[in-house]
């Protein structure tokens, strides 16, 4: 792609490879002014790419959805196609119904980005992207855009994350929630399998997906245990947890059980999978149950039912609890997935060992 300047007025090339692989030329001399030519150029290759690839006339919105379904169709889990519907329903549809995924640029691409911050973390903005990027890219790569219109740009957000150190409860908190529901009334009326669900959590720092999944056989009282081998996705469908460190079993108290007792003995239904909590597909009963409770308790952090993941995981580290068994008890697929998530109260552990080796040190003599 070139244009000249000529005594005769300006020229316009352009070389490109057929669908044959044969490479062909397209002139043109006589113009005016370059920027005639430079228009002549771009009608020429807009014409040439609709020729070349057939998707290069799609609105942005169709070519999403037809990439989405290859994405559901290859076999991802279902929390992970509720995030590309969720994309595509309050994004896609949104901010690019009227644009063809040909005329996506950078500028365009930044103006969604600088608009959907607004109300949002930085975070939030970045998992939407990530999805929405998987697409671009692959308009890139089928030679639809000839520039990336994701490259360098900037990912903000005007809302605050929640710190770290907000995300879970005080060590008596804690203890006050497992007591309140973990009273016979709260595991026999109405609000039973909330009440349950809360307990269950706090004590053993699992998913809330992984929890919906549990049945009756998941369950071992001789051993005290409890296996960890599925997750309920939004659709109700069980599927493989997270990851595959996220399949586990793991040694549960033996005050939990009493309590598991106390709520089987007054369930009188179970659904055909004997499912713990009859095949709910979301938490949200629980979690209202939970922010109510908090609330109406003063506690210092309102925290969700994922929040009390963090809180058992909090409570462990606080007690000096090893990181590495913390880690394998969460089901991370790492390490350092827990260390980066738990860091603050590392450092704070790492400044009171600190406290405790100087101590030791000057008693030597």
């Amino acid at each position: 792609m070139a244009i000249y300047k000529l005594d005769t007025g300006w020229r316009a090339d352009y070389s490109y490879y057929d669908s044959f692989g044969k490479r062909k030329k397209k002139s043109k001399r006589g113009f005016k002014t370059k920027r005639q030519a430079s228009e002549w150029l771009t009608e020429v290759i807009k014409d040439i790419n609709k020729i070349k690839n057939p998707y290069y006339d799609w609105n942005f919105v169709d070519y999403f959805d037809m990439n989405m379904e290859l994405k559901i169709n290859s076999g991802i889990k279902s929390e992970t196609v509720n995030a590309w519907q969720a994309v595509r329903n309050y994004i896609v549809v949104k901010y690019f119904s009227n644009i063809k995924i040909s005329e996506l640029t950078r500028e365009k691409y930044q103006h969604f980005l600088n608009e959907y911050s607004i109300g949002h973390t930085a975070n939030t903005v970045k998992k939407r992207h990530q999805i929405l990027n998987s697409v671009i890219q692959q308009a890139f790569h089928d030679g639809i855009i000839s520039i990336d219109p994701t490259y360098n740009v900037r990912i903000t957000g005007t809302k605050e994350s929640k710190d770290a150190s907000e995300k879970f409860l005080e060590a008596d908190e804690l203890m006050n929630l497992i007591e309140h529901f973990s009273q016979e009334e709260r595991l026999s009326g109405n609000s039973s399998l909330s009440s349950f669900m809360i307990v269950l959590i706090a004590y053993s720092g699992m998913r809330a997906g992984e929890a919906l999944a549990l049945t009756k056989n998941d369950i071992n009282l001789d051993h005290q245990t409890i296996s960890i081998t599925k997750t309920k996705g939004r659709d109700g469908i069980n599927t493989t947890p997270k990851t595959k460190n996220s399949v586990r079993t793991i040694k549960m108290p033996s005050d939990f059980f009493e309590i598991y007792k106390l709520f089987i003995s007054h369930k009188s239904e179970w659904n055909k999978n004997y499912e713990l909590f009859d095949g709910r597909k979301i938490a949200t009963n629980p979690n209202r149950t939970l922010e109510r409770y908090e609330q109406k308790n003063n506690f210092n952090n309102i925290v969700s039912i994922h929040g009390l993941r963090h809180s058992h995981a909090s409570y462990l580290l606080s007690k000096g609890i090893n990181i590495a068994y913390i880690s394998k008890r969460l089901g991370h697929a790492n390490i350092s997935i827990t260390q980066s998530i738990y860091v603050h109260l590392l450092n704070e552990q790492a400044i009171t060992e600190e406290q405790k080796t100087i101590e030791m040190l000057n008693g030597i003599k």
